[in-house]
């Protein structure tokens, strides 16, 4: 049987829509603030269920490859601040690779949390 109702990321567009275009125009304002975190928050939860788990992969391998471990990127971030607490990186030819890897990593968070601020930092700096 074909599934074709629509999917969580679906959904909540349809609700980030719906709440911007039908609820937050009416909305008095002494409770806009708390109307306008409810469509960042709904924002988030759609670019993070877009981006689903496509970028999981290669910052795990990228972490890993710094560890010297292999995992998931769950299981290996703790381990990244680990590793860092413990001064695994303190040398200047480690922390090279350390910074990039954090890069990514909040590149790929600024994605879901923030993509202007991600789209004007690649402006500045001609990525």
């Amino acid at each position: 049987m074909i599934n074709d109702d629509p999917g969580a990321r679906d959904l909540v567009a349809i609700a980030l829509r719906s709440f911007r275009e039908a609820i937050l125009p009416v909305i008095p304002a002494d409770q806009r603030f708390t109307a306008l975190m409810i469509a960042n928050a709904l924002g988030m939860a759609e670019r993070e269920l877009a981006a689903g788990a496509s970028d999981e992969p290669a910052l795990a391998a990228a972490i890993g490859t710094l560890l010297g471990e292999q995992g998931d990127l769950p299981a290996l971030l703790p381990r990244l601040c680990t590793a860092i607490d413990a001064g695994h990186f303190d040398a200047p030819d480690r922390q090279a690779a350390l910074r990039a890897v954090l890069a990514d990593i909040t590149q790929a968070r600024l994605a879901v949390s923030n993509p202007k601020r991600l789209a004007s930092e690649r402006r500045e700096h001609g990525r």
